[in-house]
């Protein structure tokens, strides 16, 4: 039942292609029965309570994530759980332990609600496996890339694990096939190298053994033919098959799930054992209003250009007016933001003339967090088109910013991306915060004339910079 508190969760599920509005911990739930034993401690239950609902989150545009590919209406996607079955399905996989096994996960899921994995202050990639063996791996070992909280740590509490070390036989005609090779072809005088087996070999000039040591020990030719019963002295050896010892299960990477549950049994909870698993990390708890609100709390004045008849504006050839469409965007950007929890400011919310002095006097009464300012270009070359953001130089704040927002604008409007760049327009100058002059599109371009008529463009437009300013407010979820 929906209390107010509780995370709902518009959810893309891949291998039945539905979209559910679910209750984030009932899908942590079911991720943890897929990928832990369950008959694991409950601190070590936990962990990966934790660990299953950082990957998930993680995902989410409101938490710094790409969202969903192809279904922006979905907030994440169960497409990295392969394996991935309803909890309603173990009821006869898990038999009589099934409400056993229920409320374990319960107690789990309640225990560590909301709780996520950040590492300055974004949710991490929390990688886990089963078994390291002795030590986990870094990551730049495995995937190519150095991930600063996924170093190796010693971990010599998965021993006792039924993974720890294990064998595997192939012959050699499996090894060939799927690494795609060839060895060499047997014959009866060619020796094979085999370290710690077959060494010192001497053979005559006809290819017979003269002697050759065996683990160490050394024989004559004639005697190894008659123990082993060969035929002859002109022998080799080659292996049909291979026993490959292996120590752990999986990649190695972050949390070992035998050794974090050897550590719960030992007395540790579940902090004290992902901050052992991975270096440098931090648990938070993320609420209702970080993910449906994830801008809750900030400030922002939005400043429509132009404006009246003493500021019109550039027109474009069919007579659309920029101080028009400034306003439009202003408004629909408003909208946006208010959902996403910030307090907007609208310099002007119709068509009047407000001086540049006046509309820095205005923003630095407010002291917002950010001052965005919407404009068009224009240009006498009707084939330029794109999108261009300046800030004012030395405003690091404002580059991020900017970057995010046209990174977002080229997503969704493919518009071309003309650049960040530093200006000294007077209101980046005399806005005491941090500001952005956003030229959206050129009104001398007849293409982007008549997509700026088109009020779903524009809407399009302003979604684009709210979720800019998200992005960039997105690492704040504590």
């Amino acid at each position: 039942m929906k209390d107010g508190k509780d995370i709902f969760l518009n959810i893309y599920n891949p291998f039945n292609h539905s979209i559910e509005c679910r209750p984030l911990e009932d899908v942590v739930k079911e991720l943890v029965a897929l990928s832990m034993p369950l008959t694991f401690h409950i601190e070590a239950l936990k962990c990966q309570s934790i660990i299953m609902r950082t990957n998930l989150l993680r995902q989410m545009k409101a938490l710094g994530g790409l969202g969903v590919e192809g279904c922006p209406e979905a907030d994440v996607s169960l497409m990295p759980f392969e394996g991935y079955i309803p909890i309603a399905e173990y009821r006869e996989i898990w038999g009589e332990q099934y409400h056993d096994n229920l409320l374990l996960l319960e107690q789990a899921s309640d225990e560590t609600a909301g709780e996520i994995i950040i590492y300055n202050s974004k949710p991490i990639d929390a990688k886990y496996h089963v078994v390291c063996g002795g030590a986990t791996e870094n990551s730049e070992n495995v995937h190519g890339n150095i991930v600063v909280y996924l170093r190796r740590v010693l971990c010599d509490y998965c021993k006792n694990s039924p993974y720890y070390e294990n064998n595997k036989e192939l012959s050699i005609e499996e090894i060939q096939r799927r690494l795609g090779i060839q060895f060499p072809m047997e014959t009866s005088e060619k020796n094979m190298n085999i370290d710690d087996m077959f060494t010192n070999i001497v053979r005559d000039d006809t290819g017979r053994i003269v002697k050759v040591s065996v683990a160490g020990k050394e024989f004559k030719g004639h005697q190894l033919m008659s123990l082993l019963e060969i035929d002859s002295t002109r022998f080799s050896w080659y292996p049909v098959s291979i026993r490959f010892t292996s120590r752990g299960k999986g990649d190695g990477i972050g949390f070992c799930q035998y050794g974090g549950n050897q550590l719960a049994a030992d007395g540790r909870l579940a902090a004290d054992i992902i901050g052992y698993y991975y270096t440098g990390v931090e648990i938070v708890k993320i609420t209702n209003s970080c993910i449906r609100n994830p801008l809750l709390g900030k400030v922002i004045v939005i400043n429509p250009a132009c404006g009246g008849t003493e500021s019109p504006g550039h027109v474009g050839s069919n007579g659309l007016m920029e101080k028009d469409i400034n306003l439009k965007i202003a408004l629909y950007l408003e909208e946006s933001l208010i959902e996403q929890g910030a307090k907007v400011h609208l310099i002007r919310d119709k068509d009047i003339f407000i001086p540049l002095s006046e509309r820095s006097g205005m923003a630095n009464q407010i002291k917002p967090h950010f001052f965005i300012s919407i404009h068009q270009n224009f240009i006498n070359q009707p084939t330029i088109s794109g999108t261009e953001i300046y800030y004012y130089r030395g405003d690091k704040e404002a580059e991020k910013l900017a970057s995010c927002i046209m990174d977002h604008m080229v997503r969704s409007i493919d518009t071309l991306n003309r650049g960040v760049k530093t200006a000294d327009f007077f209101l980046l100058r005399d806005v005491r915060v941090s500001s952005l002059h956003i030229e959206i599109a050129y009104l001398s371009n007849p293409i982007e004339e008549e997509k700026l008529q088109d009020e779903t463009y524009l809407k399009k437009i302003s979604k684009a910079i709210a979720e800019g300013i998200n992005g960039y407010y997105s690492s704040d979820i504590i």
